[in-house]
Order: structure tokens, then C-alpha cells, then sequence
């Protein structure tokens, strides 16, 4: 019988959640609690980690190997600077709560340029780096489906099919329909970003 209260309940990635990249000018007042947050090697592991796949403070310090302290010192910081939040909480055996930590923004990214050039450049950026992440999601999931859909190779000794591995999967990705969903949906997300930049500016 499983538990009515699940030790992990699934934890939602960046691609599930309604968050936005976060475009930070260089003379924001806020660049400097990012660059602050993201001055430490470890503090840009961290957050390079939970980009991943949310996790709490204990399996990022066993997947860094450091310590737990050096880990909610960074979490903290990088708290501070709207970087990272709780996501979900999950449940020790011992029955202590762990908050899960997951990235504030899709994509984070400090730029340098003119005042007037920012609304252009943000609208622009933001709708390239969603429309490519949207595309690298459809084009996982189109060749995740057509490889479940091919027949699997037949063979005189009855075994169970090996489970795809990631560099399986890269080489079909490589060969199948995957790259090309890819390939076409990151050329109309260009055009459309170029098409939408051009407009404003001519505006």
C-alpha cells in the first residue's frame, strides 16, 4: 500500500513552472546582488545543479561534495539575490522537512547597453530564450515518442529490450525527427525575434 504522504512529491522543473528569464541590466541596482550571489565557484555550481532538476540542500552538498554548512550559505545568498526558491518540501525519514530548491527564473542574463535600447532587448531576449527552450522540450519529446513507436529488432534469443541511454538516445536524437523539429522550430523562433526587434525599432 504507498504512503498517503509521500516522502518526495515530484518537484516541478523549470519547463512545468510559469516563470520568466530574468534580464538584468549591468547598472540595475540588483546586478550587484547577483554578481555578489554568483562570485563563488560553488555558488555557480549550486545553481547550475538545480537548473537540472530541483533538489534540497543535503543532495546538493553530497553532489558538490561539500558541506551542508557551505551549501545553506550559498542558498541563502542566492535567495537573497531572486535567484533560487522553495519549490515543494519533502520529508526525511525521520519525519524532518526539507525545502527543495528550484531556479526563480528560466534564464538569467545581465546585459550592458543603452537605456532605450532595454525594452527592445529584453522583449527580444526573452521571447529567444523561450521559444528556443520551447523548442529543445518539443523536439525531446517528438523523438522520445518516435523511438517508442519504432519496432523493436527482432532476434532469435528472447530477451527484454535495454532501456535507452543517454548516448543512445543523443545518436537517434542525431538521426531522427528530433533534430529536425529542432532545427525548423529554432529558425522560426529566430525570424520571429528578428521580425519583432525590426518592428520596434522602426516604431
Amino acid at each position: 500500500m504507498s504512503s498517503l504522504l509521500p516522502l518526495k512529491p515530484a518537484a516541478e522543473s523549470i519547463h512545468d513552472r510559469e516563470i520568466d528569464p530574468l534580464l538584468v541590466a549591468l547598472d540595475d541596482p540588483a546586478a550587484d546582488d547577483i554578481l555578489s550571489a554568483l562570485s563563488s565557484s560553488t555558488a555557480r555550481t549550486i545553481l547550475t545543479t538545480i537548473y537540472e532538476k530541483p533538489r534540497p540542500a543535503s543532495e546538493l552538498a553530497s553532489a558538490l561534495d561539500t558541506t551542508l554548512q557551505t551549501v545553506s550559505y550559498h542558498l541563502e545568498r542566492l535567495e537573497d539575490a531572486d535567484l533560487v526558491e522553495e519549490v515543494t518540501t519533502w520529508l526525511s525519514a525521520q519525519g524532518r522537512e526539507m525545502a527543495v530548491y528550484g531556479p526563480t527564473n528560466t534564464a538569467v542574463v545581465l546585459f550592458a547597453g543603452a537605456e532605450k535600447t532595454e525594452p527592445r532587448l529584453s522583449s527580444g531576449l526573452r521571447t529567444l530564450v523561450g521559444g528556443l527552450a520551447g523548442t529543445v522540450v518539443a523536439s525531446l519529446a517528438v523523438q522520445a515518442v518516435w523511438m517508442t513507436r519504432q519496432p523493436p529488432v527482432r532476434t532469435f534469443v528472447a530477451r527484454a529490450e535495454p532501456k535507452p541511454t543517454p548516448p543512445t538516445f543523443l545518436s537517434a536524437y542525431l538521426d531522427g525527427p528530433g533534430l529536425v523539429v529542432l532545427a525548423v522550430g529554432a529558425a522560426l523562433v529566430l525570424a520571429v525575434t528578428l521580425a519583432m526587434v525590426w518592428t520596434q525599432r522602426r516604431a
